[in-house]
């Protein structure tokens, strides 16, 4: 097998930093050329709630900044707006009867609509209040999108232990499919998902079994973007999520929170919150700490094997320089260790796999008001992830392969932006340029002389006969030959004399990026139009020039607005383990393939058509349609239902889908949102990549983030009595129709499963159900099936038309707490209940998926949180 050296082009690596710091001079010489004393209005808007997210009614706001103050009152949906302002900073005083005063900072760019979530703590006293979560507006930016406040942030029950992010995401954005352990698909892709968090951009994984995920407790307000993106943003757009960590500004004396928690399968929780600070500067830190003995979703109902802990550290430090200027600078370390969860047959083996993962990253912010009209911003960061996987102590104790991997992923960058606002123009520019080192070790070997037998009994199950090395032995030995053998693994069967697979590799990946858009108002319509210009060198080279261009028409008589857009897109491969998989070629390591084939940039072209209706305040509606054709796309590859994956690329893919949000505001006491998504993703093979010692890809095939239909509908209701101290309690229904099988084509099929994985599955013949220890191997009875997988019918299976899916699933979760179980001064205490899956439902995300592995939605859990307030 061929290695991947580190890729050397120092001269190349001059010229592009020369480019792109002509860019940047060019697109600066651009923006300022046309700047005059000319001023353009700006508006500070904001809604104002409690704790639980429920809004709070006729709130008085006080906007000071050094030229002077402005006074405004929340309306009964808890919304206010100071319209017609100077760009520069601010602090936004907030009062309101039977709350503490919250003070914060804003700092408002030219042409800017600044938007912001007050939370107000309940005193003593109590409030008559009613919960609310909405969209945002999108008059002006063609895409979908939803704004997710504190109250949602601290109140939605987490279905994941260690990604209460990637589980919050999940439950309140429309378009997105669940699956296990922190990974979710945003619009029928995998993981193609991009973070800015305080202007610093992230496009690796973000997923628990990739890195170490932001803490949910870090941040204030989050806004994600579903369709087809502006020219700002590039690469992996399927959904942007731009994050506001808290901040200390404005905040006086040291206050903050120590909460602590306990839950199901022995799981604590801790985490600290501390801010101090005045109008100049501003800190805040925050610590986590959770362990559990289900830490990662788990192959069996019941974890086995399943302990793993995780610590996060957070420093956020802000200095206001003058009116006009502004510095932050973000702090983070982060580790964690868990177990690799094992099947009863692993389990019975003695299997010990486990996982270390160690992360820190560093980011600084700037922000400064050249004129009335121009504003620059920049980011500059670095950012490590470190990933140890380690094998059992005893090889063979591995089933049915040996594992183990050491890899570490480097991030370092800048980028700078201009914005623009004059007259009916809001314009924006800018470049970006990083440099990622990538490391990686692997190596496999199989463990279980079953798994890649070149012969198999009359039933179809493989043999254990270590005598049988190739499929012409089979026939003479009374056996037919495994259709499943891979000849290209038998050098790596230890239990037939084969040693490890070993590999070794690094590289440089540079990337660079400038944009260039402007945002048009005509009346009643509203223009988007931009282009993007991408260079990628890494072990593959490209480039790509990417129009983007959007179109609003507002309905003024409803209030109505439709919106079409078109963007190009420039994707790059996944960085996680993207060494190996471009050094194993057509089909991966199980293909044989002896030809290095790097995996490229992808391209595509993306569609979206919708609209919005906003009805008297009280209700909102979104929805959207959009369809995406990618040559080349990505996806990954799992490696035996571990936490390793592999990225893979596909000659294509086509997907399209649709997605809604409604969202009920302030009636009687009761909030709601529902979202929606269906997604229809094909992709064409072959596929280039990764190791897949899975089931085979179809030349067409649906992969397991297709799903035709999930939505998520929370309630919550805000108790109005003022004894009950701020009770609230919150309802969560969730349902998927179930992704993709691709490893049970039939019924078939499933007889030559073990009895461990019949028994996951619920596999039955008539009154008969598998078990661990006694598998179904034949099958007569017309009533056949399993209870929580859906096989079509013998001779209908079709791999695009007609798949084999996951049974749909209702998950019900619950959440009662108070905001103000106990008050004295200016300290608090609060508490919160969950109860995750309430009805016990059992169910499994995915089942064998080389995209996936095996594993269950958590089983019943429950969890009480209580917390100090200082």
């Amino acid at each position: 097998m061929p290695f991947v050296r580190r890729w050397k082009a120092a001269p190349f690596e001059l010229n592009l930093v020369l480019r792109f710091l002509c860019l940047f001079f060019f697109s600066a010489l651009l923006l300022v050329l046309p700047v005059t004393s000319l001023a353009q209005s700006q508006t500070i808007c904001g809604v104002v709630q409690d704790q639980s997210g429920a809004v709070v009614a006729k709130a008085h706001i006080r906007l000071s900044s050094p030229n002077g103050a402005l006074n405004a009152n929340a309306d009964d949906t808890g919304r206010f707006c100071f319209p017609d302002l100077q760009p520069g900073t601010f602090e936004i005083l907030t009062q309101a009867e039977g709350f503490n005063a919250s003070r914060q900072a804003a700092i408002l760019h030219p042409g800017e609509q600044f938007r912001t979530t007050i939370s107000l703590r309940v005193s003593a006293k109590g409030q008559e209040v009613t919960v609310v979560e909405g969209t945002a507006d999108v008059a002006s930016l063609n895409v979908a999108q939803t704004q997710i406040g504190t109250g949602l942030i601290n109140n939605l029950p987490s279905e994941s232990v260690n990604a209460a992010l990637s589980s919050i995401l999940t439950l309140a954005t429309p378009g997105v499919a669940a699956d296990s352990n922190g990974v979710f698909h945003p619009l029928g892709e995998h993981a193609e998902t991009s973070f800015t968090v305080d202007g610093q951009p992230i496009a690796d994984q973000q997923s628990r079994i990739f890195s170490n995920q932001i803490s949910a407790n870090t941040i204030q307000e989050m806004r994600t973007l579903q369709g087809a993106p502006p020219a700002e943003f590039g690469d992996k757009t399927s959904l942007i999520v731009e994050a506001t960590t808290r901040s200390g500004l404005n905040t006086g004396k040291p206050n903050g929170s120590v909460s602590l928690g306990y839950g199901s399968f022995a799981t604590p929780t801790a985490s600290v919150a501390l801010a101090a600070g005045a109008r100049k500067w501003g800190n805040f830190l925050a610590l986590d700490g959770v362990n559990s003995q289900r830490f990662l979703d788990t192959p069996e109902f019941a974890p086995l094997h399943a302990n793993g802990n995780a610590e996060n550290l957070f420093d956020r430090i802000d200095w206001n320089r003058s009116d006009i200027t502004s510095i932050h600078l973000n702090l983070s370390a982060a580790r964690s260790w868990f177990q690799v969860p094992n099947t009863y047959d692993q389990n019975a083996a003695g299997q010990d796999q486990r996982q270390h993962m160690t992360s820190f990253n560093l980011g600084l912010g700037f922000s400064h008001v050249l004129n009335p009209a121009l504003l620059v911003t920049g980011n500059a960061w670095v950012r490590q992830d470190r990933v140890s996987y380690l094998p059992s102590a005893n090889l063979f104790a591995d089933q049915p392969a040996t594992l183990s991997q050491s890899r570490r992923l480097t991030s370092t960058g800048f980028r700078a932006d201009f914005s623009y606002s004059h007259g009916k123009h809001t314009a924006k520019g800018g470049v970006q340029f990083q440099v990622t080192p990538l490391s990686e070790a692997f190596s496999v070997g199989l463990t279980d002389p079953a798994f890649n037998s070149p012969c198999a009994d009359g039933n179809g199950t493989p043999v254990a006969d270590l005598s049988l090395i190739s499929p012409e032995q089979c026939a003479s030995a009374g056996f037919e030959v495994n259709s499943s053998f891979q000849p290209a693994l038998l050098p790596y069967d230890l239990t037939r004399g084969g040693v490890r697979f070993d590999f070794r590799g690094t590289t440089r990946i540079y990337e660079g990026s400038a944009y260039a858009q402007d945002s048009i108002t005509l009346g009643q319509f509203n223009i988007n139009a931009g282009v993007r210009y991408d260079n990628y060198r890494g072990l593959s080279h490209a480039f790509g020039i990417q129009p983007r261009a959007g179109l609003n028409y507002q309905v003024r008589s409803t209030g109505t607005i439709f919106h079409l857009s078109y963007a190009r897109v420039f994707l790059t491969p996944y960085n996680e383990n993207l060494v190996l998989s471009s050094s194993t070629g057509t089909g991966g390591l199980a293909g044989g393939s002896d030809q290095v084939q790097p995996l490229t940039p992808a391209r595509r072209n993306q569609f979206n058509v919708g609209l919005e209706q906003q009805f008297r305040r009280r209700f909102g509606i979104q929805a959207e349609y959009f369809w995406k054709f990618t040559n080349g796309a990505y996806d990954f590859n799992t490696v035996l239902n571990t936490p390793l994956n592999f990225p893979i690329q596909f000659r294509k893919a086509k997907i399209d889908g649709a997605l809604v949000r409604a969202t009920l505001n302030n009636f009687h006491g009761i909030s709601a949102f529902v979202v929606m998504g269906h997604s229809r993703s094909r992709l064409f093979s072959p596929e280039v990549g990764g190791i897949n010692f899975g089931t085979p890809y179809a030349p067409v095939a649906r992969p397991d983030h297709d799903q035709a239909f999930q939505q998520t509908t929370n309630l919550q209701y805000q108790f109005p009595a003022r004894e009950l101290r701020g009770l609230w309690l919150g309802l969560t229904w969730r349902f998927d129709s179930g992704l993709v099988v691709v490893s049970v084509p039939d019924y078939a099929t499933a007889l030559t499963l073990s009895g461990d994985e019949q028994h996951a599955i619920g596999l039955y013949c008539g009154n008969a159900f598998a078990t661990v220890a006694q598998p179904i191997q034949t099958c007569n009875s017309p009533y056949r099936g399993a209870t929580l997988i859906h096989i079509v019918a013998d001779g209908t299976y079709n791999p695009d038309t007609n798949p084999s899916r996951m049974r749909p699933r209702n998950l019900l979760d619950f959440a009662l707490g108070s905001d103000s179980v106990w008050k004295k001064d200016e300290y608090s205490i609060s508490g919160k209940l969950t109860l995750v899956n309430a009805m016990n439902k059992v169910a499994l995300y995915n089942f064998l998926s080389s995209f996936s592995g095996t594993h269950f939605v958590p089983p019943r859990t429950i969890e009480g949180q209580i917390a100090f307030h200082f």
